[in-house]
């Protein structure tokens, strides 16, 4: 019995697809769903399933970074609302692309495309051709507090703000000034952790409590914390499904 992965951040649009799935081809197993980047790279490894129904805008990586991951004994039929990416997700042999919303008549399309063809998917390397090679995100930084050097972990700070030609550091115990700009200092750090939610700040993910949200304008709070972080409508998109 064929098996398959479903990585979709929407819950009610992968619990769509796999209704759909289950009335077009009952003998698909759907043994795993993800909503981000990083669990769809730990459920490949743990399951290694023979199809993978992908969205290409999910948190954490794109679909392409998660297609890199795939390997060579999976199909992938790419399931999103954006259908500028179709040339380039066929020229490196994706079996289908499907662009939202999805209608039974389109996916009974790919089912019959996917049991006719090999079980054999595309080889990873000609997936690592668009996808960018895995980034060594930082780690840990050198911060200055008055006259003291600290090395701060960056799993432990819960927001970066630009503070004139600095860099503020805030953990749960204290601040510190780096020299690094925000817009070089993003690039370094991990998307499934950090997101930019203004011009001049970066908040860790794991740190936030709640976010308050007043019309269109939202502000976050974190834990332990007093201050609120505004986020731009530049940055607001992330969180209005939260």
């Amino acid at each position: 019995m064929p098996i398959a992965l479903i990585v979709e951040d929407e819950p009610l649009l992968a619990a769509e697809l796999r209704d759909q799935l289950a009335a077009l081809w009952p003998e698909l197993e759907i043994a795993g769903q993800a909503e981000n980047g990083v669990e769809a790279i730990s459920l490949l490894d743990t399951l290694k399933p023979d199809v993978v129904f992908l969205d290409i805008q999910i948190p954490g990586l794109t679909g392409m970074e998660v297609a890199a991951h795939v390997g060579e004994h999976a199909q992938i039929v790419f399931v999103t609302a954006y259908a500028e990416h179709a040339v380039q997700a066929f020229q490196a042999g994706a079996v289908d692309y499907i662009v939202k919303p999805v209608t039974a008549a389109r996916l009974l399309q790919t089912v019959k495309r996917l049991k006719t063809r090999s079980t054999a998917a595309v080889p990873a390397g000609v997936w690592r051709q668009i996808a960018p090679a895995p980034v060594q995100h930082l780690k840990w930084i050198k911060a200055s507090a008055g006259n003291t050097v600290r090395l701060v972990m960056v799993r432990d700070v819960q927001y970066f703000q630009s503070d004139g030609k600095y860099t503020r550091v805030v953990t749960h115990d204290g601040e510190a000034l780096i020299r690094l700009p925000l817009k070089e200092l993003i690039e370094q750090l991990d998307a499934a952790q950090f997101t930019q939610i203004h011009r001049g700040a970066i908040v860790n993910l794991e740190a936030v409590d709640r976010i308050d949200r007043d019309g269109s304008a939202m502000e976050i709070r974190l834990k332990g914390r007093t201050e609120k972080l505004t986020v731009s409508e530049t940055y607001s998109r992330q969180f209005r499904q939260m």
